[in-house]
């Protein structure tokens, strides 16, 4: 089911007008409003071919691929806000509007419609009579991702959360900085900044992105776009500030203080182990890697407290057998006893029923991992109390493990629920390792493409997987604002063509595998040229005081030609160029000499006109002009243009030759 046409009877600022959008699906739509009721009618498309942008053997597929384009300020933005305003909890979060989106499918033969607004809609039939059938408004498993690599200042103080299917560079920074809130600070006691928070987070996404097995098992960027690597990896362990308990179950909160306390008094005999040669320390990295073990574990019992402290839904159902383990918690060690609190804490309905709490393996694993790359550090530059700079493939284990550790922590309130329900985000816990690469490579374009696709894969890994936070839909709508925008001019021509490579793998790794489609917004002509026109939206606005026009499919003023057409032809067309085909300072600087040849009195700066035209790269327009100031200078600038011209012809000869 894809999204293939849109209705808009009024918006609260964009149009003034009713409005209708197709985006190239099986039937072209056409809209009008009688006695209330919504009339809709269609004709075939004849361009339409199916499958047509499908590149990979995926189960997921891409349905259909859309451009919006307009200049700025004609609503390109607006208008994905007015496709995901029918797929968020809080429409109001949005402008006003009146809308029907409208679906089509391969098995249903009449469109599917969302609406808000509306009394009845109509389709008429697709013979020439008057027969008309009701669209009634149905439940279709379709939901938006809006991605944006702008920051907007947008803010709306009635609704934190308007839509939960974002992941635009904004909401990103907003979530990133709300997971920081209450961890510690650095091993000085200060805190960190919001640009190191910021890159944690960031950086975290990229390295688990670049190491996956889209990355490195499919293999499914080679030959479209090189993903620069990290470089010398630091690891932050933090854990999170400890709050008064209030819901962690209380047969929990003696163990749970037991493995702190034994962490704090084991760091505390640090001084026990310092050699010494006359004043110098022998052993301080030995030091360094006792007191960061400790560190470690007293992170754990934090986040463990911090995922507990969100509801009290177990206050009382606790279950540990401190009693039988006693003797064996007299012997252990910190990390010893967190991993029998771990293997032995159960949640306890009735009499009979004991649910294991948290996976027996998974922080077992992760501990070892870690206790192996800090034994592996041999210099004591690599290692402090808190931080451990390790090697590349080390760093990804432990992330991954940790991602395992957290993923199976996240799930501590949702084991308990029925398959229908899903948990709220607020019931998810940040890990307690930070990454940051040491050294970073990257261009900004580099940078925005990695940002991209990292938040994309760390959002479906993170919410539409085990446990999952979001209910999984049958189609999504992919949604992205201007993502290209600082690509290069080599990765503008391949955006298109890496979009339908990669991002259906991204969505095959779900359970549903569910399909999709691409909609992006763009100002650029070369993206233009592998889209079929009537797969393109014409967005136009004379000027800011003026409302904006959606251009119909059959507009005179709309641009003919995009998929295979020439580029030049492309940004020649007079909607995405006006007035000239240069920029508008070489412009003014072109007209500056004209106005100055046409004033023959004015013989003043003719050094500085003979040195612009000569600059000036196009051939015609040279010429003419070295003519015009030679029959106002008495000079022969035109003779020096044409040994110029006639030098780069030669050149040009050499090089075919």
């Amino acid at each position: 089911m894809h999204l293939s046409a849109i209705y808009i009877e009024e918006h609260d600022f964009l149009f003034d007008q009713p409005q209708s959008l197709n985006l190239g699906g099986k039937h072209l739509y056409k809209f009008s409003k009688q006695a209330g009721k919504i009339i809709v009618s269609r004709t075939k498309n004849k361009n339409y071919i199916h499958d047509f942008f499908n590149l990979t053997d995926t189960v997921s597929k891409i349905l259909s691929l859309n451009a919006i384009v307009g200049q700025n300020g004609s609503g390109k933005s607006t208008l994905l806000d007015i496709i995901r305003s029918r797929f968020v909890k809080h429409e109001y979060a949005f402008p006003q509007l009146n809308c029907i989106l409208l679906f089509e499918s391969d098995i249903i033969a009449e469109p599917s419609i969302l609406k808000n607004g509306f009394g009845k809609v109509y389709l008429k039939s697709d013979d020439s009579s008057e027969v008309m059938k009701e669209l009634k408004e149905s439940e279709v498993s379709v939901q938006s991702i809006y991605y944006s690599p702008h920051f907007d200042y947008k803010y709306n103080p009635n609704f934190d959360d308007a839509d939960s299917f974002d992941i635009s560079f904004e909401k990103s920074i907003e979530l990133d900085l709300d997971r920081s809130t209450g961890k510690n600070a650095n091993e000085n006691g200060i805190p960190y900044s919001v640009s190191q928070e910021l890159l944690f987070k960031n950086s975290l996404r990229q390295i688990q992105f670049l190491n996956s097995d889209l990355v490195k098992t499919k293999k499914i960027f080679s030959n479209i776009f090189h993903l620069q690597q990290h470089y010398e990896p630091i690891l932050h362990f933090r854990g999170y500030n400890l709050e008064k308990e209030w819901n962690t179950p209380y047969q929990f909160r003696g163990i749970l203080k037991l493995i702190s306390e034994k962490a704090s008094d084991e760091i505390s005999k640090w001084h026990e182990m310092r050699e010494f040669e006359s004043d110098k320390v022998l052993n301080q990295i030995e030091i360094n890697k006792y007191i960061l073990k400790r560190n470690i574990i007293k992170s754990i019992v934090s986040l463990l407290y911090k995922q507990m402290e969100k509801k009290n839904s177990f206050l009382q159902e606790g279950f540990f057998p401190y009693d039988e383990l006693k003797t064996k918690l007299d012997t252990a060690d910190a990390e010893q006893s967190l991993l029998i609190f771990t293997d032995y804490s159960t949640i306890k309905f009735g009499e009979s029923t004991n649910i294991q709490v948290f996976d027996q393996g998974s922080l077992k694993r992760l501990l070892h991992a870690i206790n192996d790359a800090i034994d592996n550090v041999k210099s004591e530059y690599s290692v402090s109390t808190s931080t451990l700079k390790s090697s590349t493939n080390d760093t990804i284990k432990i992330l991954q493990l940790q991602r395992a550790f957290v993923s199976d922590l996240n799930g501590y309130y949702n084991k308990f629920y029925s398959e229908n329900l899903f948990p709220d985000d607020g019931e998810r816990v940040d890990g307690f390792i930070d990454y940051m690469p040491f050294s970073r490579r990257m261009s900004s374009g580099e940078s925005a493409l990695l940002n991209f696709y990292s938040k994309l894969y760390d959002f479906l890994d993170t919410n539409l997987k085990e446990p999952k936070f979001r209910r999984p839909k049958q189609t999504y709508l992919l949604l992205l604002d201007e993502a290209d925008l600082t690509f290069h001019i080599t990765w503008k021509k391949r955006y298109v063509k890496a979009l339908l490579r990669t991002i259906p793998y991204f969505f095959d790794e779900l359970d549903n595998q569910p399909s999709i489609q691409i909609i992006f917004t763009t100002h650029d002509p070369i993206t233009l040229s592998d889209i079929p026109n009537s797969h393109v939206v014409y967005l136009e606005r004379p000027d800011y005081e003026s409302p904006s026009v959606i251009l119909d499919y059959d507009s005179k003023r709309r641009p003919k030609n995009t998929f295979g057409a020439n580029i030049s032809d492309l940004i020649a067309d007079s909607f995405f160029m006006e007035n000239s085909l240069i920029g508008d300072f070489a412009f003014d600087k072109i007209r500056e000499v004209i106005n100055w040849l046409n004033d023959p009195k004015d013989l003043n700066k003719s050094d500085y006109y003979e040195t612009l035209i000569k600059i000036i790269d196009e051939p015609i327009v040279q010429r003419k002009l070295a003519e015009m100031f030679d029959e106002k200078t008495k000079k022969n600038v035109q003779i020096d243009i044409i040994d110029q011209q006639i030098a780069q012809l030669e050149s040009l000869r050499k090089k075919l030759s």
